[in-house]
């Protein structure tokens, strides 16, 4: 519906990724005011990542790729069409070269007739997963055929289908994703037309009287044996009659009945042809599905550091209820060093929902181990244990994608009165992803210095802080 807007909120996860690809290959040429977005995106509180995408989309609708995307979206029932017409093909084609010699078959012929292309092409696809790099390995893919038809297709080529096509080609590269994405298409394009086929063979053989020979000039009877043999042994584990051909006696005629060569064709069929394909299209949904779970947008990108600098730098301004200067200058350490006992308390303030408590197991041996959600009366009973503890080091973690506040500041400052020492261990994003949690350190580094804070240890990682726990056993 024309001016109807979708928010990123009701796309999934792909397609916003597709658009942000989108929308850095248009970028190449020069940044684009993108200062609304930016207010909009912060204010949300999503996580670093999600405001990118966001960002990306709200750009994405205003330069026409969402709009190219619901053309292509819209324009799925072609897909089924196309699909379907190849499918009739494929099935019609692969029928009338089995059945197309009159009532006399001659059994290898229609056994290679029926299965060897679709050996060739499944051998060469298994080739292109050992072989094949990036999208350049099924140049002469059927899925990548069937897929560039539908989405060159001049009805649904927007103004923007050049960049979406070249960010779905680079996205398809760089998670190696070509065999799997085109593969699927083809396996799915060969397992209906084998059901087809199957289906017109049984009506054949049903209606009409075929009889299956072993005709040839030049090879011999024993070839023909051990080609019958070879080829009915899995349907054979099936109940299927297997071709019973006198070789020793050199001869091939009379040994096989019409009704038991049918089913051995019908069950060939389906054995060596639908059933690999089907279990190789399942296999690639299966790899697709993981795929599409895991991709995401690449921070490491110079073009995403680029971006989160600036976000980095107009949030940097931001400091959430500071207190005034003398509030920060006061309340640091009230008793003398000799006051402190050998114990060493750990602290989790306030950490995310998704970050476990104890961070380490080294945690849970402190003398003092507690995490709080930083409510008023959790404050004043770890601030109670403390001052009754005193504590030679004090170490506070603290999620490094949160924004420090006055309550974060207080609670520091009468934490610090307790202890001989103390240090802050920024958490959260490290094993999530390294550039979030070094943006998100920075910002509580800089923070801390400015609160008053500036004679606290300050680390990025729980094992630096182990370290430093352990200078002052």
């Amino acid at each position: 519906m024309e001016g109807a807007r979708l928010s990123p909120t009701q796309v999934s996860r792909f397609e916003q990724i597709w658009v942000a690809q989108a929308v850095a290959l248009i970028e190449q040429a020069g940044p684009l005011d993108d200062a609304q977005a930016l207010a909009r995106v912060q204010r949300s509180g999503q996580t670093l990542r999600e405001q990118l995408r966001e960002r990306a989309w709200l750009l994405g609708e205003r330069l026409g790729l969402a709009a190219q995307l619901d053309r292509w979206r819209g324009a799925a029932w072609l897909l089924v069409l196309v699909v379907a017409a190849a499918v009739l093909a494929l099935a019609n084609g692969l029928l009338f070269a089995v059945l197309a010699e009159g009532r006399s078959i001659n059994a290898a012929s229609a056994f290679v007739s029926a299965l060897g292309v679709h050996a060739v092409t499944l051998l060469l696809w298994l080739g292109s997963l050992l072989f094949a790099r990036g999208s350049g390995g099924q140049a002469l893919s059927l899925g990548r055929f069937l897929a560039l038809l539908v989405l060159r297709l001049p009805l649904w080529r927007g103004p923007q289908a050049a960049p979406m096509l070249r960010a779905a080609q680079q996205l398809v590269a760089r998670e190696r994703l070509a065999p799997w994405v085109f593969g699927l298409a083809s396996h799915l394009v060969w397992s209906l037309g084998f059901v087809f086929m199957l289906m017109g063979l049984l009506l054949g053989f049903a209606f009409r009287e075929y009889r299956l020979t072993w005709e040839t000039t030049i090879l011999s009877p024993q070839w023909f044996a051990g080609f019958a043999r070879a080829t009915g042994a899995l349907p054979g584990l099936l109940g299927v009659p297997v071709p019973g051909l006198d070789a020793d006696a050199g001869q091939l005629a009379g040994a096989w009945p019409a009704r038991d060569a049918a089913w051995w064709l019908l069950a060939s069929v389906a054995l060596y042809g639908l059933l690999p394909r089907a279990l190789c299209a399942a296999w690639c949904g299966w790899v697709l599905r993981r795929a599409i779970c895991r991709i995401d947008i690449d921070l490491r990108e110079p073009y995403y550091q680029q971006l989160l600098a600036r976000m980095q730098a107009s949030e940097r301004a931001q400091v959430i209820d500071a207190e005034p200067p003398e509030a920060a200058r006061a309340g640091r350490r009230t008793l003398a060093d000799g006051a402190f006992t050998p114990a060493h308390a750990v602290v989790g303030f306030e950490l995310g929902g998704d970050l476990p408590w104890p961070i380490a197991g080294w945690m849970a041996d402190a003398d003092y181990s507690v995490g709080i959600s930083g409510s008023i009366d959790e404050r004043i009973q770890v601030q109670a244990r403390l001052a009754a503890l005193r504590p030679r080091s004090l170490l506070v973690a603290c999620d490094a994608a949160a924004s420090p506040d006055r309550g974060t500041a207080r609670f520091l400052r009468e934490a610090a009165a307790s202890a001989q020492r103390c240090a802050l261990l920024a958490v959260g994003a490290a094993q999530r992803d390294a550039a979030l949690h070094r943006l998100g350190a920075q910002r509580w580094q800089e923070w801390m210095q400015g609160a008053g804070l500036a004679d606290w240890a300050f680390f990025e990682h729980p094992a630096d802080a182990a370290s430093w726990l352990e200078e002052a056993r």
